[in-house]
């Protein structure tokens, strides 16, 4: 999928940084650069071995720097690339305690505090970066589409993808920008809408992940098996294993149960590694909840990851693993939980409406059946899988 060029430039710039910072030991700002591409290139080819280099330098130089504040927000960046989501949020509480204006670091605390829960930090994080500028404009979209203010979001995340391209910065920043405003259209205008974006974004970085990602979910929400089978093997690698899973569902659509057994095992293998479950605890669990036998896997790994970060998706995933284990008035109060901050996204309503179907309460269940039907590409993967099954 992807030509050897659009790693080509990066790779090299790599490999003379790396051989400066080998004579160099303590030369912070080489190792800053490093770390800044391999991000870059994690970016386009998707080798988690690049962001562990990171982490490694980046977690080398900081006893070196004189922007101390500055270095634990490139290793937060790094950790949160890694989804080790706590990790990213004790490097920018560091990081906005060295200086509490630091942009890059109020950025990450944003971030960090939006993926553990931690909304009240986020929402101050948001208030201290500087209206206007690029961090400002992108954490706003966030917090906009968050709450289901759709429009906002979409006018603050376009205005930040124009300023990105203006400044001519690197074409995975505007691929990545084009990419978020795709979502967000998604959700606007519908599926049209979205792929149009989905393919800018190809056209400013050609093979981009996550535009192709992108694709292939509108690919698998329409029914279009193969063209999904395609697009999700040209991107899936062990970074994001969750891709694994998706080939799995549409080879099984297929008629190729032998071939979606074997994506399930890969899958596994990467979930399952040591230390891996923090990291893949979602898809791991509702994995786990889709077989009788493993119910009891799935509700440890939901109940351990909703310790780690109380995020409302964390309960979503709670309040199903729940219901697939036949409680659900436990379901539902993990639901609720899911739907105390924020705009529920359709994924939420339609796991609610199940539950509540259980719970005999039919009247509220076929209302929110009824707007989640109305779109149901906007569904997550796994979820737009559970409706086919239980259509």
């Amino acid at each position: 999928m992807l030509a050897a060029g659009d790693t080509g430039i990066t790779s090299r710039s790599i490999t003379f940084f790396e051989r400066r910072l080998a004579q160099d030991r303590d030369n912070f700002m080489i190792g800053g650069q490093l770390v800044a591409r391999y991000l870059m290139r994690f970016q386009v080819a998707a080798n988690l071995a690049d962001v562990r280099r990171a982490e490694a330098v980046a977690r080398s130089v900081i006893p070196l720097v004189s922007d101390t504040a500055g270095a634990y927000a490139r290793l937060g960046f790094v950790y949160l690339t890694q989804h080790k989501f706590q990790e990213a949020h004790w490097a920018a509480r560091r990081a906005v305690g060295w200086n509490p204006r630091n942009q890059e670091a109020l950025g990450l605390l944003f971030d960090a505090a939006m993926a553990t829960g931690r909304y009240a930090v986020a929402e101050s994080a948001l208030a201290r970066l500087t209206p206007g500028r690029m961090p400002y404009q992108l954490r706003l979209a966030h917090m906009l589409t968050a709450r289901g203010n759709l429009d906002g979001a979409y006018h603050a995340l376009d205005h930040a993808c124009r300023q990105l391209a203006r400044a001519q910065v690197r074409p995975q920043a505007v691929a990545w920008c084009l990419t978020e405003l795709a979502k967000v259209q998604h959700t606007r205008e519908g599926e049209s809408s979205a792929a149009a974006l989905y393919h800018r974004a190809l056209d400013v970085q050609p093979g981009y992940r996550a535009a192709l990602e992108g694709l292939a979910d509108l690919a698998y929400a329409r029914g279009d098996w193969a063209e999904a089978a395609r697009l999700f093997r040209g991107i899936a690698v062990d970074a994001h294993p969750d891709l694994y899973l998706r080939l799995a569902e549409v080879h099984r659509a297929l008629g190729e149960p032998a071939a979606a057994e074997g994506w399930e095992r890969t899958f596994l293998r990467v979930a399952r590694a040591p230390g891996a479950e923090a990291l893949y605890a979602h898809p791991l669990a509702l994995y786990y909840a889709e077989r009788p036998l493993t119910l009891d896997t799935a509700l440890a790994i939901a109940r351990r990851d909703v310790a780690r970060r109380p995020a409302v998706e964390s309960y979503d995933v709670l309040s199903w693993v729940l219901f697939r284990s036949g409680e659900p008035a436990q379901a539902l109060a993990a639901s609720d939980r899911a739907r105390s901050w924020g705009a529920p996204s359709p994924t939420i309503e339609y796991h609610r409406a199940r539950i509540l179907k259980a719970l005999g309460r039919d009247t509220e269940s076929a209302a929110l059946l009824q707007v989640v039907l109305a779109r149901p590409s906007l569904l997550d993967p796994q979820a737009l899988g559970e409706l086919h099954e239980a259509r």
